[in-house]
């Protein structure tokens, strides 16, 4: 019979990448449950609304449980001890990037904190070269834009009277002036990703 793992997730560094480092230390038969954190910043509210559908999308494929659950950073890990202790949770992982803000928060191990609250639970915290994807500085923090096919290619044009073919989150690479960097469209309840260079977005 398989374990009932929590995998504690925020958007953005920790996210999508989170999840996809953490299923490797995940049986077959496990039951999954993931908890997004939301802490995140109305500035990044174009990130979180990408890495949500993308965590969404994620967990459909792999048919568990998503919660998500809105705090402030002090209160963070209570409401995650506590999700864990719902679940009836066997191993529980943690990305570590928030370990030592959290460590003074807590005035103490967050490690200890865990398992104080778990002491029968496995705990495991993902390293923070791990749980961070490795372009994630290199693009500007994302925002809404609209697509319409002129002349074959899709391009970035202003919303006008609605006259576009597609919403998406376009995310700029920091390297160029140019229109190029990531592009998130909306298909359906769902999201592609593309690269935009130049202007111009790769076919799909």
């Amino acid at each position: 019979m398989g374990k009932n793992v929590t995998i504690v997730i925020e958007y953005g560094i920790q996210g999508e990448s989170m999840i996809k480092h953490a299923l490797e230390l995940v049986q077959n038969d496990d039951n999954l449950n993931i908890l997004v954190v939301d802490i995140s910043s109305n500035e990044l509210k174009y990130n979180k609304e990408v890495d949500f559908q993308l965590i969404k999308n994620r967990a459909e494929d792999l048919a568990c449980n998503l919660d998500i659950i809105e705090t402030v950073p002090k209160h963070a890990f209570e409401k995650a001890v506590q999700y864990a202790q719902k679940k009836k949770t066997d191993h529980l992982i943690i990305g570590e990037d928030r370990e030592q803000l959290m460590d003074l928060i807590l005035q103490g191990s967050l490690s200890s904190y865990i398992l104080t609250k778990l002491p029968q639970t496995f705990l495991t915290f993902i390293p923070f070269n791990l749980a961070v994807d490795n372009d994630f500085f290199d693009y500007a923090s994302g925002k809404r834009v609209f697509l319409k096919n002129i002349n074959g290619d899709y391009i970035i044009v202003d919303n006008i009277d609605d006259d576009y073919d597609y919403e998406a989150v376009y995310y700029k690479s920091n390297y160029t002036d140019f229109e190029t960097g990531m592009i998130y469209i909306y298909i359906g309840d769902r999201l592609i990703e593309r690269r935009i260079t130049e202007g111009i977005v790769e076919n799909f």
